[in-house]
């Protein structure tokens, strides 16, 4: 009996206690602070954390265990409960003073997506081409796509170039029937990949890709591109010796050394492998690095001598302003190209002269309204100049005022205004009525335009004004006095301005 009384007594007092827990739950007011026992939590993740390491267990098969935190003083040291359940868990929450243990139920992770993705069945296409590979050997069913896939790149990177070359073939003959042409501009590179004169030239390295065969003339390194197909134009080399002495004849003091001459087998392969080829020309020039690359059209020989003359005046042209070899182009432009321009022209063989010296005699090129009254130093200043122009029929075209011309981006400028046509044959009038103002086959003033051009390029001699010998500098050698375009003009020409030397053009151009 008294073991039946002492249960008794104990399952009462069991109930009396929960049921004031109960009671207790019940006048919970809604905000609840955390043990100091426990880490003031940030969110509800940091509760479950510091609940997992509590009690040890296993939540969605991770394993957590973790050192159990050292309880505050005056709260409850027994144990946190355990349950057997994997997705329960013991929450420790501080409430009037005394630490209780919430039992909370976190819900097992979902098997639905896992199931229905098992559940995917693959298409008939995919077990076509699952039983394809499987007769295939492990090398082969690796590899399988990639020939399909390159042979179909290939082809469409050939049907584009193919695409590309019809028009720029009909581009080309767009600009040739347009009457003049638009010679390229002398290509640019960079110092390093000019090659070392000291060591055996090699074209592939320069030039990779294609298979070319040496050969040599008296005043050229020629590179010749392997035939695949076709024939080749005869008589090549004697071409380039014929644009050689042209330039002979009037601009000797500027040839000097071998040039390397790379030579396609046709139109095609120029496009394909010379980054630079422009679509409407026949040849190409680098005058930093002392080559021209042109391309084989057999029946053309006298088109190509003339483009031919006039790629090579830029590379004579460039060795003799850059003597220094600083890898730069040192020629102003409007020089560079009217100089090029002009002797192309005289590598022309018909009767009337070639296609530029035609546009000289028939063009209606007048000078800018605005710059008929010009600045200081001009004879038109004080009204006693007539009004200059060259006085021909058709539709007048305006040259641009020389002190602005002879600026470094005034072609870029024409360009974008779409005059190129126009820039390049203002360049060839200066240059000509400086070289050789009769247009005949030997020039009139070539002694001055030697005179200004080496004034350019390497100034004068400095000489004391005492003794009249030539200073030296510290290492002994002749100091030389630096030129502006303005100050050669003077000195060569008696040109004292600018506007003095468009003047005299004028003049001359409305003989």
């Amino acid at each position: 009996m008294k073991q039946w009384a002492a249960v008794l007594i104990a399952g009462l007092l069991s109930g009396t206690g929960w049921a004031q827990q109960s009671s207790a739950m019940a006048g919970l007011s809604p905000t609840l602070n955390v043990s100091s026992a426990v880490a003031a939590p940030q969110s509800n993740i940091d509760l479950l954390k510091k609940s997992l390491q509590q009690s040890s267990s296993t939540v969605t098969g991770v394993s957590t265990a973790a050192a159990p935190s050292k309880p505050a003083a005056g709260a409850d040291k027994s144990p946190a409960k355990t349950t057997s359940a994997s997705n329960t868990l013991d929450m420790p929450l501080e409430m009037d003073g005394t630490v209780k243990s919430v039992q909370t139920t976190v819900a097992p992770a979902s098997k639905t997506a896992s199931a229905a993705k098992q559940q995917v069945k693959p298409t008939a296409l995919e077990k076509d081409i699952e039983n394809s590979n499987a007769l295939l050997p492990a090398s082969s069913q690796q590899n399988k796509e990639e020939p399909s896939a390159d042979a179909a790149e290939d082809a469409s990177a050939d049907a584009e170039l193919e695409y590309a070359v019809k028009m720029l073939k009909k581009s080309k003959e767009a600009i040739q029937a347009a009457g003049r042409k638009i010679p390229p501009p002398a290509a640019q590179n960079r110092p390093a990949t000019v090659p070392s004169p000291h060591k055996k030239f090699n074209p592939s390295a320069y030039r990779p890709g294609v298979t070319w065969v040496p050969s040599k003339s008296t005043h050229f390194d020629i590179y010749t591109q392997k035939r695949s197909s076709g024939i080749s134009s005869s008589n090549m080399q004697m071409t380039f010796e014929s644009a050689y002495q042209t330039l002979r004849r009037f601009i000797p003091w500027m040839m000097s050394g071998r040039v390397r001459v790379f030579v396609y087998q046709d139109y095609q392969s120029y496009l394909r492998h010379e980054p630079n080829a422009k679509a409407w020309t026949r040849a190409l020039a680098y005058p930093t690095r002392g080559e021209i690359v042109v391309y084989d059209e057999p029946g053309k020989a006298q088109e190509l001598k003339e483009v031919f003359t006039h790629e090579l005046t830029h590379i004579f042209t460039q060795q003799f302003f850059d003597s220094h070899q600083t890898g730069r182009i040192m020629t102003p432009t409007w020089l560079d190209e009217g100089l090029a321009v002009l002797m192309e022209d005289q590598a022309y063989n018909g009767a009337k002269g070639g296609p530029w010296n035609n546009d000289f005699k028939t063009l209606n090129f007048q000078r800018d309204p605005s710059t008929e009254v010009a600045s200081f130093g001009s004879s038109s200043m004080f009204g006693s100049a007539k009004k200059l122009t060259s006085k021909r029929s058709g539709k007048p075209v305006y040259l641009v005022p020389f002190d602005e011309f002879m600026q470094e981006g005034s072609l870029p400028a024409a360009e974008g205004q779409n005059k190129t046509q126009d820039w390049y044959f203002q360049a060839y009038a200066m240059v000509r009525f400086l070289l050789n103002p009769a247009g005949g086959g030997s020039p009139s003033n070539r002694m001055q335009f030697e005179q200004f051009t080496r004034l350019l390029s390497q100034g004068e001699a400095v000489r004391n004004p005492t003794t009249g010998f030539l200073q030296k500098d510290s290492r002994g050698k002749t100091v030389y006095q630096p030129y502006s375009v303005e100050k050669a003009l003077g000195r060569a020409y008696r040109y004292n301005t600018i506007a003095n030397f468009e003047d005299n053009f004028w003049r001359w151009a409305d003989k």
